[in-house]
C-alpha cells in the first residue's frame, strides 16, 4: 500500500506543475485524503464510463491526462456531466488527479514519447516558453522516407484507423518532422524547413492555408492517448496495481 501523496509526488518530479500552461488546471482536481491505496487507474480523460472502470479496479485514485475542471465552477449538480463526475467521485471515496500541459512538455513527456515512437532523432522544442518549458517536438529521421509509408508507419503506432493529410506541398519524401500531441495546429506558423507536421484538431482554414509542409491530422485522442503506459512505468514500482482504462473516441462516424 501507497500513500496518495507519494503517488501524486511522484508524478510532479515528472512533470512538475510549475511546467503548465497559465490557462490549464493541472493537479487535483478532486482531492479527499492522503490515506494508503492499492490500486491506481490511469485514463486520457475523466468521465463516468472511466470512473466505472475505476471502479471496478478497486481504485481510490485516477489519474487523467486532461483535467475534469476548467474555468469557473459555478455550482455541483448530478445533472450535468462534471458535477455528475464529482458527486460520484465523492460517493465512491475516488479522488482525481491529472497531468495535462505539465506532461505534455516534460521531458519524456507526451512529445517525447511520440517522437521516440517515431524514431526521431536531434529532437528540439517547436516553441521553447521557458528555460525547462518546450511545446511540441522537431526532429528527423534517420534517412529520407517516402510519404506514403512514413503514413502507414505513423497509423500503425498511434493505432489510428484514419489520418487526415493535407499536402499542398506535393512533396512525397520527408526527413524533418515536427510533432504536438493534441492540439498543435497553431503552431503551424512557427515551422520552418519542416517536410511535415503532425497534431489533432486541425481547423478547416489552417489546412486550406497551409502550402509549404505537409499537415497531419492523426487526432487528438490518437496522439496522447501513448502516454499512458509511460504513466504506468512511472508509478507501478510503488508497489501499485495500475489500470489503464478502456477508452474511445467520444463520437461515431457513421
Amino acid at each position: 500500500m501507497v500513500r496518495v501523496n507519494t503517488i501524486v509526488k511522484k508524478l510532479e518530479e515528472f512533470a512538475p506543475l510549475e511546467y503548465a500552461c497559465d490557462w490549464d488546471n493541472s493537479g487535483w482536481q478532486v482531492k479527499l485524503h492522503d490515506d494508503n491505496i492499492e490500486s491506481v487507474t490511469l485514463a486520457l480523460s475523466p468521465n463516468l464510463d472511466v470512473m466505472e472502470q475505476a471502479i471496478e479496479n478497486k481504485s481510490n485514485l485516477l489519474v487523467t491526462h486532461h483535467p475534469l475542471i476548467f474555468g469557473k465552477l459555478n455550482k455541483i449538480s448530478v445533472g450535468n456531466h462534471v458535477g455528475s463526475i464529482i458527486t460520484n467521485a465523492i460517493q465512491n471515496k475516488l479522488q482525481i488527479y491529472s497531468a495535462h500541459t505539465n506532461l505534455d512538455s516534460a521531458k519524456g513527456g507526451v512529445a517525447d514519447v511520440m517522437a521516440e515512437m517515431l524514431n526521431l532523432k536531434s529532437t528540439m522544442p517547436i516553441e521553447q516558453v521557458s528555460e525547462n518549458v518546450g511545446i511540441g517536438r522537431i526532429g528527423q529521421l534517420q534517412e529520407e522516407v517516402k510519404l506514403d509509408a512514413f503514413l502507414a508507419q505513423l497509423k500503425k503506432v498511434l493505432n489510428a484507423e484514419n489520418l487526415k493529410v493535407t499536402n499542398n506541398s506535393s512533396k512525397q519524401v520527408i526527413k524533418n518532422v515536427a510533432l504536438c500531441p493534441g492540439s498543435g495546429s497553431d503552431l503551424v506558423n512557427k515551422l520552418k524547413s519542416i517536410d511535415i507536421f503532425i497534431t489533432g484538431d486541425v481547423k478547416y482554414h489552417t489546412a486550406i492555408d497551409v502550402d509549404d509542409i505537409i499537415l497531419v491530422d492523426a487526432g487528438h485522442f490518437e496522439t496522447e492517448r501513448l502516454i499512458l503506459p509511460t504513466l504506468k512505468d512511472l508509478i507501478k514500482p510503488l508497489g501499485l496495481s495500475v489500470h489503464i482504462a478502456e477508452e474511445k473516441l467520444p463520437w461515431d462516424v457513421i
